[in-house]
């Protein structure tokens, strides 16, 4: 009795995903129903509980997709989904000509450095990353795209513009940046309460 809301949410997708297998998507939009099914059925008194762990489910879906988006994005210019988020972490970077310190990469993006020097290395190798010394002190590894690599990244830019329209479609520039904000304000608290958690372990 749970197939048609599969079928229905997955025959509405766009050509984005169209690359993985039609019935993969299908048991992934039933899993995520029937969670979502128990999870409405579910009796409690405490609705506030309820909300925070259903935005808690909305938050790990929402992040699964975007995974599963950087790889897509990744595999066109040929290089994995981890090596796409340390090029787009540079390419946001303050000053891109410089670039960023390979401790600033892997704090950005909450991995070992070790991974990020790792990463980086192969990346230089296809000529997507350039890795310099640093003015101030030798020891500092500065990261920064390499022309081939920005020249890859504006060849999908109008495809990412089109994917980001069609995904916000239901939120305007103030609406995007208030959710934003609060996404943000989430995560500060998430981050303090861990640290909170973490003493008594």
């Amino acid at each position: 009795m749970f197939a048609q809301p599969c079928v229905i949410q997955a025959t509405h997708r766009r050509t984005f995903s169209s690359r993985r297998p039609l019935q993969k998507l299908l048991d992934i939009r039933e899993d995520e129903f029937l969670l979502r099914y128990v999870m409405t059925e579910r009796k409690s008194t405490d609705k506030l509980q309820d909300a925070a762990e259903r935005l808690a489910w909305e938050i790990v879906s929402t992040s699964i997709r975007l995974d599963e988006l950087r790889s897509i994005w990744a595999k066109m210019i040929g290089i994995t989904g981890p090596q796409w988020m340390i090029m787009t972490v540079l390419a946001n970077a303050e000053d891109r000509s410089v670039g960023l310190p390979v401790g600033a990469v892997s704090r950005a993006l909450r991995v070992d450095q070790s991974f990020v020097v790792t990463q980086s290395k192969l990346l230089e190798k296809k000529n997507l990353v350039r890795r310099k010394s640093s003015t101030e002190d030798a020891r500092v590894v500065n990261l920064s795209l390499t022309e081939h690599a920005k020249k890859q990244m504006a060849n999908l830019s109008a495809q990412r513009k089109e994917l980001n329209e069609f995904v916000y479609a239901d939120l305007d520039l103030r609406e995007l940046l208030q959710l934003t904000g609060k996404m943000d304000s989430i995560k500060s608290r998430l981050e303090k309460a861990i640290a909170r958690i973490s003493v008594d372990l």
